[in-house]
């Protein structure tokens, strides 16, 4: 295994769990279909060492995830903070399908 693509799939990992520990957090706060997408999106990215496409197709739905919990959780899109997502998102996509 490329070591990128070991340091692509362990931050894709990290990212998962981030995800449903910063969620479940907030779990009072939200409604349950936005805990369930997040929780689902940030499962998908832990399970990415089992399959890549998981954690490819995880990384892809955590943009529009973000502007759900943008515009729904906190009334207000962080645009810098999404376009850093997406490039966040970006690089890990090419981590993760480099053989």
């Amino acid at each position: 295994m490329h070591i990128i693509h070991l340091i692509g799939l362990l931050v894709t990992i990290l990212y998962g769990v981030f995800l449903i520990i910063s969620v479940r957090r907030m779990e009072v706060q939200i409604e349950p279909w936005i805990l369930g997408i997040n929780i689902a999106v940030g499962a998908m990215m832990i399970l990415s060492f089992v399959q890549i496409w998981l954690g490819v197709a995880a990384l892809v739905l955590v943009l529009p995830v973000a502007l759900i919990n943008g515009q729904l959780v906190f009334q207000n899109i962080n645009w810098p903070n999404f376009a850093i997502r997406t490039v966040i998102s970006l690089v890990l996509i090419w981590t993760l399908l480099i053989h």
